[in-house]
C-alpha cells in the first residue's frame, strides 16, 4: 500500500512536466511567429516604395507573413500585358518561408550547375547529321581539353557520333556509362581531324555571357545578370573578359533579347564599361531605405556614376568598351536590369543603335534579405530614372526609328537585315562576309529558365533591426 501511495505524486509530477513542455513549445512557436510578422512589418515600413499602402501593425496581427505582403498589391506585368491586375502573375514584394529561403537565394544569385563537359551544340543545318559546337564554357572540362567553337563532333571514345539526332546525342552524352573514366572526342576543325585531350565530366556552372561574330562583327549575348556564374565573380566579370578579347573592334553587337534582368550591381557595372568617362552619370535611383546610423527610414535620390565601378582604392581604370560603337538588340522580354543597362548607355551615347521590339518597361528594383526566423523578404524599394529625371518604368525603351521589329514576332528573329544595316551605317561592313560564324540569321534562341520573372535586385545583409523584448 505504501508503494502505491508513493506512485501517485510521481505520476502527477511526470504529467505536469510533459504539459509544461508542450505549453513552452507552443508559447515559443507563437512568440516566433509574432516576431517574424513584426520583423517583416518593419522591413516593409523601412523599404517598400509605396509606404502609404502600409497600414498600422494592428491590421496585420494574426496574418500569415506573405498575406501581409500580398495585401500591398505590388504587381507589374509590363507594358505589353493586356490582362487585368488581378490576373497579373508578377508580384514583386513577397516572402519566402525559412525552409525555402536558401534555395530561392541560390536561384537569385547563381546560374544552374550541371554535371557535364561544359559545351553546347547543334545539328549542322546543311547535312543534318553532324553536331557543331556553338559554345564552349570558359571554365569547363571541354575548354581544358581543347574543344573549340565551330568544331564538328565526329566521335567519342571511338564511337561515331555521325548521324545522331540532337536528341540522340543529348541522351548519349547524359549517359554516364560510356564516360566512367575519361572521354576522348575526335572533331573536325578547319578541314582536319583532331583528337582532343581526354575530358571528364564535372559540375559546371552556366555562363551568362557568350561571344560569337555576326558578319565579322563581335556578337555578345547576355542572358541574365548573376552574382556567381561560370566565372566565380559573376556576369560583369564574364563581360569584362569578352571586352578584353574584342579589344580594337570598332563595332559590336549586344543581344539582350529575353534577358529578364538580375543583379543591379552587375548590370550597372557593365554599363560603366561602355560610357565616355568615370565622371559619366549613368542614371539615378530614388530609394526607400532604413538608415541604421540614425535608426530612421529615409527616401533619397542616389546618383550612379561610372566611377563607382571603374575606380577602386583611388585608382580608376579605362572603360573597356567606350570606343566601340554599339548595336543593342531588345524585345519585349528585355526587362528591368537589361533596361537599366541600355538606358544608361543609350542616354550617354545616343549614337548607340537599338533594334527590335519595345522593352518590358520595368524600372523598379527590389532588395532581398533574410528575416528574423531565416525567411526571405523580397521588397520593391526603388525606381530608376535617366539623368534628366525621366523614367522607363511602365513605358519601356523603344528601338530607333526604322529599327522596330514586327510586333507579331515574340523573339524578333526578323531583325537580321536591320542589324546588317546598322553595321553598314557604322562603316563596319562594306558587304556581307562569307567567312562569318553567323550569316543570314541570328544565333539560336535560349529562353530564360524556370520562367524567371523580370528583376533588378540587390542584397541587404542582416541583422537590420534588434530583436524585440
Amino acid at each position: 500500500m505504501f508503494v502505491i501511495v508513493l506512485l501517485f505524486p510521481l505520476l502527477f509530477l511526470a504529467c505536469g512536466e510533459a504539459e509544461l513542455k508542450v505549453h513552452d513549445e507552443e508559447y515559443e512557436r507563437r512568440y516566433n511567429e509574432e516576431q517574424e510578422l513584426r520583423y517583416n512589418y518593419r522591413l516593409l515600413k523601412a523599404y517598400f516604395y509605396h509606404p502609404e499602402k502600409i497600414k498600422e501593425y494592428e491590421a496585420y496581427k494574426g496574418m500569415e507573413v506573405d498575406t501581409m505582403y500580398k495585401s500591398l498589391k505590388d504587381y507589374f506585368c509590363g507594358v505589353h500585358y493586356e490582362g487585368s491586375l488581378e490576373d497579373c502573375p508578377s508580384r514583386y514584394t513577397r516572402y519566402y518561408p525559412p525552409e525555402k529561403s536558401d534555395n530561392e537565394i541560390g536561384n537569385i544569385e547563381n546560374t544552374k550547375r550541371y554535371y557535364s563537359f561544359g559545351f553546347q551544340r547543334e545539328t549542322e543545318k546543311k547535312s543534318g547529321d553532324t553536331m557543331i559546337v556553338w559554345w564552349v564554357y570558359p571554365n569547363s572540362p571541354a575548354n581544358s581539353a581543347g574543344l573549340r567553337k565551330k568544331d564538328k563532333l565526329l566521335s567519342a571514345n571511338e564511337k561515331s557520333l555521325i548521324g545522331l539526332t540532337s536528341a540522340d546525342l543529348a541522351a548519349y552524352l547524359k549517359n554516364d556509362d560510356p564516360f566512367e573514366d575519361k572521354t576522348v572526342f575526335t572533331v573536325l576543325r578547319d578541314g582536319k581531324t583532331k583528337i582532343l585531350d581526354p575530358m571528364q565530366k564535372a559540375e559546371v556552372p552556366d555562363p551568362t555571357v557568350y561571344l560569337d561574330s555576326l558578319e565579322g562583327v563581335p556578337y555578345i549575348r547576355v542572358y541574365t545578370f548573376k552574382v556567381s556564374t561560370n566565372h566565380p565573380r559573376g556576369t560583369y566579370y564574364e563581360f569584362n573578359e569578352i571586352l578584353k578579347e574584342i579589344k580594337g573592334a570598332k563595332v559590336a553587337i549586344m543581344d539582350l533579347r529575353s534577358n529578364g534582368g538580375g543583379n543591379i550591381w552587375h548590370c550597372t557595372a557593365m554599363a560603366s564599361e561602355l560610357v565616355p568617362s568615370k565622371n559619366t552619370l549613368l542614371l539615378y535611383d530614388v530609394e526607400h531605405y532604413y538608415d541604421s546610423r540614425s535608426g530612421k527610414n529615409r527616401v533619397d535620390a542616389f546618383p550612379d556614376y561610372a566611377g563607382n565601378y571603374l575606380c577602386k582604392d583611388g585608382v580608376c581604370k579605362e572603360a573597356e568598351g567606350k570606343d566601340i560603337k554599339w548595336i543593342v538588340l531588345i524585345n519585349k522580354g528585355s526587362a528591368s536590369c537589361s533596361e537599366r543597362l541600355l538606358a544608361a548607355v543609350k542616354y550617354n551615347r545616343p549614337e548607340t543603335v537599338v533594334i527590335g521590339q519595345k522593352s518590358y518597361g520595368k524600372g523598379i528594383g527590389q532588395i532581398y534579405t533574410k528575416t528574423y526566423l531565416g525567411g526571405l523578404a523580397y521588397i520593391t524599394c526603388l525606381q530608376t530614372f535617366y539623368p534628366n529625371g525621366e523614367t522607363f518604368h511602365n513605358i519601356g525603351i523603344i528601338p530607333d526609328p526604322n529599327m522596330l521589329a514586327k510586333p507579331t514576332d515574340p523573339y524578333a528573329i526578323d531583325i537580321y537585315d536591320k542589324v546588317v544595316e546598322a553595321i553598314q551605317g557604322f562603316g563596319g561592313l562594306a558587304k556581307r562576309s562569307p567567312t562569318s560564324v553567323i550569316s543570314g540569321t541570328l544565333p539560336p534562341e535560349r529562353l530564360p529558365e524556370n520562367n524567371m520573372e523580370p528583376g533588378a535586385y540587390k542584397k541587404i545583409e542582416q541583422p537590420l533591426f534588434h530583436q524585440w523584448e
